[in-house]
């Protein structure tokens, strides 16, 4: 594969003081260019911004409409998938396909996020100028005005309960730390590092599709001596739920529940254990989570225990995926 350069990339591939951003686009064309727009050319410190977009097999109205809205933005470029990978597979295409030197910087963006002021130069700092950490997040809220809320502000990873958490979840965002500090796990909505971080780590794993493949990257860098860390003081907007639907749809519901056993597996624990026991009951929270919805609970919680279905099988498999995951890698389940 190969990427559809949209807007010339000088040096793209070779800028050792360059700032790239990694976002994977799924009909969401509107979000994505709205990111992109919002996006500065330079850092405060003078680094060059390049977007690299990997179209994960849209329609053809909404990619038609992504290429044609970005056509005039200078450091971006457009691959297209005819195939939806995920997202953790879609970035790593957009790794192997952009030939990142060790000491670029790669920061993968959600499509449906914004930058508030400083955050991009605040990442910067903490991560090539401070060192503080291997890989770094901003704070991430959502809500306006008043009642904005902290949806990231760290999080917890037990490999015990095979459980993650996001810290401070919920409250405002006036009970968030105010210096950086370390943490276990960092979401894939928006995390900075060096690519040389990210090659090391060996990427997103395979066959996550959607969910739990950020809670293994963390598990997985940390396991290497790399250290997580949040800057507060960055802050960034989220669309929480633009992505797959609003609020938790039928898709969270069943790649969260499968994606748990491939995570359990991947650590080394005994995927049937997530079903007795404590683990167990970690489990049935999801299902009580879907039966509280306002809306479409019985269509995701059938999503969630189908989750759990193909999880347990995939986990047992070897390694490999199952015909039944597979033919859901469209991301309707």
């Amino acid at each position: 594969m190969t990427p559809n350069y949209v807007s010339p990339c000088p040096g793209a591939s070779l800028g050792l003081s360059a700032i790239h951003v990694l976002t994977v686009h799924y009909n969401t064309p509107t979000l994505t260019c709205r990111l992109v727009q919002a996006l500065p050319e330079r850092t405060l410190s003078g680094r060059e911004v390049f977007v690299h977009i990997l179209d994960n097999a849209s329609e053809p109205p909404n990619l038609a409409t992504l290429r044609a809205d970005i056509s005039q933005r200078q450091n971006v470029t457009l691959t297209s998938n005819t195939v939806n990978v995920g997202f953790g597979e879609g970035v790593n295409t957009l790794f192997r396909v952009n030939a990142f030197h060790d000491s670029s910087v790669i920061w993968i963006l959600n499509p449906d996020t914004l930058l508030d002021d400083g955050c991009l130069d605040a990442l910067e700092q903490a991560l090539t100028r401070e060192k503080l950490f291997s890989v770094v997040s901003p704070l991430i809220y959502s809500g306006e005005g008043g009642s904005a809320w902290i949806w990231y502000c760290g999080g917890s990873l037990s490999e015990e309960k095979v459980r993650v958490e996001h810290n401070f979840y919920g409250q405002s965002l006036k009970q968030a730390p105010a210096k950086p500090f370390e943490t276990e796990f960092i979401t894939g909505a928006a995390p900075m590092m060096l690519a040389a971080t990210f090659r090391a780590v060996g990427g997103f794993p395979y066959g996550y599709f959607l969910y739990w493949e950020d809670v293994y990257f963390s598990w997985r860098a940390r396991g290497l001596g790399f250290k997580l860390g949040v800057v507060p003081s960055a802050t960034l907007w989220h669309a929480v739920g633009a992505s797959s639907g609003v609020g938790q749809s039928a898709t969270f519901y069943y790649w969260f529940a499968r994606n748990r056993f491939r995570f359990a597996r991947d650590i080394g624990v005994n995927p049937r254990s997530l079903l007795v026991g404590s683990r167990g009951v970690d489990t049935l929270r999801r299902a009580v989570q879907a039966v509280r919805e306002r809306d479409g609970k019985s269509v995701k919680l059938r999503a969630f225990f189908r989750g759990l279905r193909d999880g347990l099988a995939d986990a047992e498999d070897g390694g490999g995926i199952s015909q039944t995951t597979r033919s859901k890698m469209s991301g309707n389940p």
